[in-house]
């Protein structure tokens, strides 16, 4: 195998077992999952559980061509009286290839929901997170991936990229489910380490160096690889603490500016 690809593959393989590693211990951090189908909050107990799993190719550090993993947690629910049943299913799916595959589609949005089986549990909601590597961190999913996101009557899914080092998690718009829990689920890196980020590339900007310069919010989330409203949230903070800087909305784009007046030397 060449070099380049097996770095490529290397590089996969750490994203994915971070990816993994804590998924179930996500799920207990969240605790509370909704259910839109009958408008039910649902507490996650790790003693009642169905776990389904499904592995294709060699996944150990020596390993050559394609691999993917799929791991489905579902909550079961037991009222007082009757049966336990299965409420909500939360679906992780990562998958590799030597010759970059985009995942960002939604033919690999209908192969997951297919394989969770959500066309024959009508009564089961599921939220699925569909990863993989990034083919270039500035181009994200098409429209057409972006309206498969909605899924079905019964599903949601969320895409993952990694970007070395974050992840970019993009979300459906309909607000079925809200985005912060998808990034609560599937996003596998701490806070403190996106943060550091933020604020590393928010000090290292050129851009906010000059008098009247700016950035987009966009290019700084696009610089620390991070998404989300915490972008929004350290910039504020960052101008809050840093005289001669703003955040603003201009046409409806967030950007962060130094005023006109003053310098970093000021």
């Amino acid at each position: 195998m060449p070099d380049d690809v097996q770095n490529s593959r290397t590089n996969a393989m750490s994203a994915m077992q971070g990816l993994f590693s804590g998924f179930e211990a996500r799920l207990i951090r969240q605790r509370i999952l909704p259910q839109p189908l009958d408008g039910a909050l649902y507490d996650f107990d790790p003693n009642k559980v169905s776990r389904r799993s499904h592995v294709s190719g060699d996944l150990s550090s020596s390993g050559a061509g394609a691999f993917s993993r799929r791991e489905a947690l579902g909550l079961l629910h037991k009222p007082l009286l009757g049966a336990t049943v299965l409420k909500i299913c939360v679906v992780l799916d990562f998958a590799w290839a030597p010759v970059s595959r985009d995942r960002c589609t939604a033919q690999t949005l209908d192969q997951c929901a297919t394989w969770a089986l959500t066309g024959l549990r009508p009564d089961v909601f599921f939220i699925l997170g569909v990863a993989g590597i990034s083919r270039d961190p500035q181009i994200g999913p098409t429209d057409e991936a972006m309206r498969a996101l909605t899924g079905g009557p019964n599903w949601r899914a969320a895409f993952l990229e990694y970007l070395n080092p974050g992840w970019r998690v993009t979300t459906p718009r309909d607000g079925v489910i809200l985005p912060v829990l998808f990034e609560n689920l599937f996003d596998p890196e701490p806070f403190d380490h996106k943060a550091a980020r933020i604020d590393a590339a928010l000090q290292a900007s050129p851009e906010l160096k000059e008098p009247g310069g700016f950035l987009l919010l966009e290019e700084v989330a696009r610089r620390a690889a991070v998404t989300g409203e915490l972008v929004t949230d350290r910039a504020m903070l960052y101008a809050g603490k840093t005289p001669g800087l703003d955040v603003k909305d201009v046409d409806g784009n967030l950007i962060i500016q130094r005023n006109r007046f003053t310098s970093v030397g000021a």
